[in-house]
């Protein structure tokens, strides 16, 4: 778990109501402050009473609560640790400001007497064993909202807001499911220099954020965790109203890793988890380091990313007869820098609340598929059907928590400041001071993109089937002094799955085998043996894919393994679902057709494509592999300006690692519309719409994507791509089969405006 935050101010109440309405909500806002100080509260609770609908205070001390007209009660329980919980009885016809004030409470209760030491090791180990009794054992839905915002000193760079719920079979229970509402956010990317830095939440940890519900993944309350920590018995304070064995606890002089110290609240009646309240430890906080999956992916990007200070609260609260998880609130100190110091901020403020704002218990029932996100999602990545801004309604009539700041105001500004760095509409503009020559007024778009420093690389465009424009971009090898050109040999990463699929289609042409086939008939033995070929090209397999997996990837970028020890370590998961029912990509897929193909054929995947695709065409700047078939035509790749770390090409045979030029690529591109590789009934096959793609937009066929949403051609004509992806080479590779046009982009300078590039290319052309 990813330890969040707390701003800690102390205070009670004073209350100041406006009570507005509309046609489908019972709208009080208010503020809360400590009538001993007039300091403002923060992380009140704020609950209408008799229900589990409820929302916490800001900073400084403001809340908004909203409930439907149906709800029949107007009473309103405010409390908070330490203080008096306080009615308020609300009349929504009455629009005049009123003050209620809450008291604190800080000295120790009394009726409790105690004639030995208390051991509080002893009292967590009995709410840990008594977490069956307390937290349901039954399905039910919570529905959620949180708000991330990231702060460069006062100033806002990154907010997103979700609405959730999340399906829990019990408390307990391995299997959780999170759905998505809605989502909006903004990113500021001026500080970031134009690069994208993916900031926010994902579904996995919303889930872990629940200390109870999995104790074995506490660094706290873990058999380890306990054993590392020293625990303080502090005696018995009031908990919101309720009596609670305070316990402060830190970690243990020696213990070298980053651990925690803070306090938890037990309840004295029923031992049942209250509240913790974690940072860390000035012990550890030296041996912190991000998980194993993130420190790859930084490494890669040369992304540094240190803790400087991390504070999180998790609070539960009863309803009816169970606790289940209330809210979590944290705040962090990052220090984010770029490698080649593109950007360096120092602090990255983060906060992020989390707020469950109700309990359905009574048709709880799981999720239907699609509706379900993965663990390792970021919200902020998911469908554009989620993400809405604008839905006014939707956000006023929502109970959503009140930010310490203006968020519209906020969202204005990022966006001012991104319009700077939106080239694509730049380009839009400048179109019509342009030339009307389609090969000039391309040329001039890729030409804006290399000036502000977002294309180097290789482009290539044919139209009717005449090639209007082939030119090199910016350096290839910067030693070598070496710049590129149609003829220079990039890496293409996943737009290697096309060749991938054509050797299928090539064996089924043969009758060697079916796409009926399962996987089993060619790999005895193999654990998902019943997936069958055609889902492997279709990612509808369900078999993992293994450049997802944190522990796999930190193996395959550094070791060299052997197609077989391939699929037995990293490609032999569990199955993700029923195979056929759902598509989820998968470069494990990939990785087992090359496989089938060795199979049946006696012959490396390297000596396929030679045989089969490249001699055929005349490739003969095209391979798989690496090192010793490298050519003085071969690209330098480059991250943040510096020469790229090379990994194991072969651990990615069949999904990537193809080296070919924009020239050979075009000779590839032209083929797909003869029958020199593949007779015509076969090969249109490859590009049937078969799985539907949401997160892009677009259906997925044998190897190929076929467009929906991206490209503003596929309105009227049909757009097939596949883009690439490797360390520090991306690629696009599309074409229009009505005019026979193909748009290669190949570059070898991290990612580029690919998709926004060919939307541009494209519109030209058409």
């Amino acid at each position: 778990m990813l330890i969040k935050t707390i701003f800690g101010v102390t205070a009670a109440l004073l209350c100041q109501a406006a009570i507005a309405q509309s046609p489908l909500m019972k709208i009080v806002r208010g503020i809360v402050i400590n009538d001993s100080t007039g300091e403002g509260l923060c992380n009140a609770t704020v609950q209408l009473k008799g229900s589990s609908l409820h929302t916490l205070t800001n900073e400084t001390g403001q809340f908004i609560l909203k409930w439907p007209h149906a709800e029949n009660t107007d009473s309103i329980q405010v409390s908070h640790i330490g203080y008096r919980s306080s009615v308020l009885v609300v009349n929504a016809r009455d629009t005049n400001a009123f003050t209620v004030r809450m008291h604190p409470e800080t000295e120790q209760l009394e009726g409790v007497v105690v004639k030995t030491a208390v051991n509080p090791l002893a009292l967590i180990s009995k709410a840990i064993a008594l977490i069956p009794k307390n937290y349901p054992q039954h399905p039910y839905l919570s529905h959620g909202f949180y708000r991330w915002v990231g702060c460069q000193d006062k100033n806002v760079i990154d907010v997103s807001e979700a609405v959730f719920d999340l399906y829990n079979e019990s408390y307990a229970a391995k299997g959780k499911q999170f759905k998505l509402v809605k989502t909006r956010f903004e990113q500021d990317f001026v500080p970031f220099k134009g690069l994208e830095v993916g900031l926010g939440s994902s579904p996995g940890s919303i889930i872990d954020d629940d200390l109870v519900a999995d104790i074995e993944k506490s660094d706290l309350l873990n058999k380890s965790g306990l054993k590392d920590h020293q625990f303080f018995y502090k005696g018995i304070v009031n908990y919101n109203g309720k009596k609670a064995y305070e316990i402060w606890f830190d970690q243990k002089d020696g213990v070298k890793r980053a651990l925690f110290e803070g306090k938890l609240f037990l309840g004295v009646d029923d031992m049942a988890f209250l509240q913790v309240s974690m940072h860390y430890s000035a012990k550890g906080l030296k041996y912190w380091e991000p998980p194993l999956f993130t420190k790859v992916a930084l490494m890669v990007m040369r992304v540094k990313w240190d803790i400087l200070h991390a504070e999180t609260i998790v609070a539960y609260n009863k309803y009816g007869s169970y606790y289940y998880l209330d809210h979590v609130r944290s705040d962090a100190r990052w220090h984010l820098s770029h490698g080649r110091r593109i950007f360096d901020i120092n602090p990255l403020n983060v906060n992020y609340h989390y707020v469950v704002t109700g309990i359905d218990t009574s048709d709880a029932k799981p999720f239907a598929r699609k509706e379900i996100v993965r663990r390792s999602k970021l919200v902020e990545s998911l469908s554009p059907d989620k993400l809405d801004s604008t839905d006014e309604v939707f956000w006023r009539n929502y109970n959503v928590l009140k930010a310490d700041f203006n968020v519209d105001s906020a969202v204005h500004v990022m966006q001012t400041h991104n319009a700077s760095l939106n080239q694509k509409q730049n380009v839009k503009k400048l179109l019509s001071h342009w030339p009307n020559d389609k090969a000039i007024r391309i040329d001039s778009i890729l030409s804006y993109y290399y000036a502000k420093g977002q294309f180097n690389g290789t482009a290539l465009v044919q139209y009717k089937g005449k090639v209007i424009l082939a030119k090199g971009y910016g350096m290839a090898d910067k030693e070598r002094n070496m710049p590129n050109a149609p003829t220079t040999q990039f890496r293409i990463g996943s737009t290697s799955k096309q060749f991938t699929a054509m050797l299928i289609m090539q064996l089924v042409n043969k009758h060697a085998l079916q796409l009926s086939d399962t996987i089993g008939k060619f790999l005895p033995g193999y654990v998902n043996g019943r997936v069958t070929v055609a889902q492997l090209l279709t990612h509808s397999s369900g078999i993992p894919n293994y450049l997802e997996d944190p522990a796999y990837q930190s193996k395959v970028l550094t070791q060299a393994y052997p197609l077989n020890e391939l699929i037995r370590q990293f490609c032999s998961d569990s199955l993700e679902f029923d195979p056929g029912t759902a598509f989820h990509y998968s470069n494990s897929g990939y990785v087992l057709l090359a496989a089938i193909a060795e199979k049946l054929t006696g012959k490396t995947y390297a000596e396929l494509l030679q045989e089969h695709i490249f001699h055929p065409l005349g490739m003969q700047q095209s391979y798989f592999g690496e090192g010793a078939h490298d050519t003085i035509n071969m690209a330098q790749g480059y991250i943040a300006g510096m020469p790229a770390y090379r990994y194991p090409e072969q651990n990615v045979v069949g999904a990537g690692s193809i080296v070919s030029s924009a020239n050979d690529l075009l000779l590839w591109a032209n083929s797909l519309a003869t029958s020199k590789l593949l007779p015509t009934d076969l090969l249109k096959e490859m590009f049937v719409p078969r799985m539907e793609w949401n997160e892009w937009g677009a259906w997925y066929g044998y190897g190929w994507m076929i467009d929906r949403l991206q490209f503003a051609a596929s309105g009227k004509h049909v757009v097939q791509y596949h883009p690439g992806t490797e360390l520090a080479f991306y690629t696009m590779l599309a074409r229009q089969p009505d005019k026979n046009i193909v748009i290669i982009l190949l570059n070898n300078s991290e990612d580029f405006p690919r998709f926004d590039m060919t939307d541009l290319i494209l519109s030209t052309l058409n």
